[in-house]
This record gives structure tokens, C-alpha cells and sequence, in this order.
């Protein structure tokens, strides 16, 4: 793991990332499978409360913040799949 530089393009910078290698991704994907099984059912039981008619609005924003971090999760997952 190691932290890189990225240029951005059509702009002359460049965004500072962290990388990793096959094995660190390797050893990373089932963390990341088992967090996205916890959020996904979180996100369930919110999502529950939404079509019951009884959500309130600080469940309605952590609903949104649930939906983005299993979007990201699900999109790690799949480009590290592969690796496998």
C-alpha cells in the first residue's frame, strides 16, 4: 500500500490516492464483503421504515448516506473480484 499520485485530466494536476497491490486487495475484499452485507441490511430496515410512512428526516438522511457507501462498497467489490 502506498500513497500515489494521479494526474486529472485536461487540468495539469494531479490527486494523491492510495494504492493497492494484489494481495493487500485480496486480503481486503472479504472486510469489504462483510461491511457491505452489514450496510445493505441496514439500509433494508430503513428503507422498511420509509414505505411504512414513518421515517423521519434524520433516518431519511442516514438512508442516503447508507445507499452511497454500499454503492461505493459494491463497486470495490467488483472491480476486485477479478483479483480473486
Amino acid at each position: 500500500m502506498k500513497w500515489i499520485n494521479e494526474p486529472v485530466a485536461s487540468t495539469g494536476y494531479s490527486e494523491q490516492m492510495l494504492a493497492l497491490n494484489q494481495n493487500e486487495v485480496k486480503i481486503l475484499l472479504p472486510v469489504f464483503e462483510r461491511s457491505l452485507k452489514e450496510y445493505q441490511k441496514r439500509l433494508e430496515k430503513l428503507e422498511d421504515i420509509h414505505e411504512g410512512g414513518e421515517m423521519t428526516e434524520r433516518q431519511a438522511a442516514r438512508m442516503c448516506d447508507l445507499e452511497e457507501i454500499t454503492i461505493a462498497l459494491e463497486y470495490f467489490i467488483d472491480l476486485a473480484k477479478p483479483i480473486r
